[in-house]
């Protein structure tokens, strides 16, 4: 506890949005903290927003495509003591339809791309994504081999 209070985790989420060849839709962070480095679209939970719906809001806004919410994927937790960060993000399983225009990098990304798991040792990932690739039940819901 601190003179104003509890300090309590930050809540986040992400969107693990899928195209039917397995590929992973990931944007370019534009600002701090972690510019240039790749993620999933998502960030913060605001409040009296469920879960489902900051993440179909956070896919419009650095994406701008319309997602299908399928629920709860992995979790990440992000903790820096001495800077006073903790951060909790929960990846949300997505479904794009295509019927939107293709995604397009929105204010929060300075680009996207599709990824499959060749391309997973290439880019500089956000430290959000250290255990991502490798989990087994992410990996199983993209059709991926195993890590």
């Amino acid at each position: 506890m601190t003179a104003t209070g509890l300090r309590i985790p930050r809540l986040g989420v992400a969107a693990v949005v899928r195209d039917p060849a397995g590929r992973v839709l990931v944007v370019q962070r534009a600002h701090a903290p972690q510019q240039g480095r790749w993620a999933l679209p998502g960030g913060h939970v605001e409040w009296g927003e469920t879960l489902a719906d900051a993440c179909r809001r956070e896919v419009a806004e650095e994406c701008g495509i319309r997602v299908e919410v399928e629920g709860p994927l992995y979790v990440a937790e992000i903790r820096d003591p001495e800077a006073g960060y903790h951060f909790v993000v929960i990846d949300m399983a997505a479904v794009w339809d295509g019927a939107d225009p293709p995604p397009r990098a929105g204010s929060d990304a300075a680009a996207l791309a599709w990824v499959g798991p060749d391309a997973v040792g290439r880019l500089p990932w956000a430290t959000a994504m250290s255990g991502f690739w490798r989990d087994r039940r992410v990996r199983e819901y993209l059709g991926w081999p195993p890590a």
